[in-house]
């Protein structure tokens, strides 16, 4: 069976579907197609916004306003937003029995979030994509039964910028470092502008090209002639996302 049609089952069998993103580019780990299948279905969708120790406040104010209210904020490693996460699955199923549906692209937390809300190691976790599976069934309490399908949302091949961001494809194989430095760059000044900027302590840029311009400069990764090294600094910042060191939440200053 091909990942969409199991998609489809999953949403056929859910009367709740969750869609985790990461916190850091929620936008950009949304699934539309996923989306609409939910609302043409006729089920309750929860925005889940996981790894949300690696954002500030201010960025989550942000994506709340922009999101609504079923979405929620959790921090899977630090075993936070479960309490918001159990009464929001409650309001949506009005009291009664609800079989709930996690869903989401690789790496975004999906097989953790599982394991927090059942306050047990019910589903494998691993930082691999498509670590778990199968289809598994947890039952987190009498009425409320989770429908597993860890990495059941492919990423797109052509999207070369998600499955980096995603940690489904590593530096060595990126075939346009340079295009896909400046995309991911562009997101996250998106997302969080001001805390890419404080974490990097790099200030005024205006995109990401200029944004990575300025984090080779005050990296002194500089080329023949003193010109900064694009690729040099798009490696940084994939190399600290991927591997979770990319924290958008410091203390900073406007600076210009």
């Amino acid at each position: 069976m091909g990942y969409w049609e199991t998609v489809k089952k999953v949403v056929d069998e859910a009367d709740i579907v969750i869609e985790v993103l990461d916190a850091r580019f929620p936008a950009k780990s949304r699934n539309a197609e996923l989306e609409r299948l939910v609302k043409g279905k006729g089920k309750k969708l929860i925005l889940l916004l996981n790894k949300t120790d690696l954002i500030g406040r201010e960025a989550a104010a942000l994506h709340r306003k922009a999101m609504g209210q079923n979405c929620i904020f959790s921090s899977a490693a630090n075993r936070q937003g479960t309490s918001s996460l159990r009464k929001k699955i409650g309001e949506l199923s009005e009291g009664r029995t609800a079989k709930v549906a996690i869903v989401g692209y690789p790496n975004v937390g999906k097989s953790s979030i599982i394991n927090v809300l059942s306050r047990k190691r019910a589903a494998r976790t691993s930082s691999w994509a498509g670590f778990t599976k199968g289809v598994q069934f947890v039952r987190v309490s009498h009425r409320v039964m989770l429908i597993d399908t860890p990495g059941v949302i492919q990423v797109d091949d052509k999207d070369e910028t998600l499955m980096v961001m995603l940690g489904s494809k590593n530096l060595e194989q990126v075939k346009d470092l340079e295009s896909t430095g400046v995309e991911i760059a562009d997101t996250l000044l998106k997302s969080n502008h001001k805390g890419l900027c404080a974490h990097y302590n790099v200030y005024g840029a205006k995109d990401g090209e200029e944004f990575l311009d300025r984090l080779a400069i005050a990296r002194n990764r500089l080329l023949k002639g003193g010109r900064p090294d694009l690729n040099a600094a798009v490696r940084i910042i994939i190399n600290d996302l991927q591997k979770g060191n990319l924290g958008l939440h410091r203390n900073h200053k406007n600076k210009k």
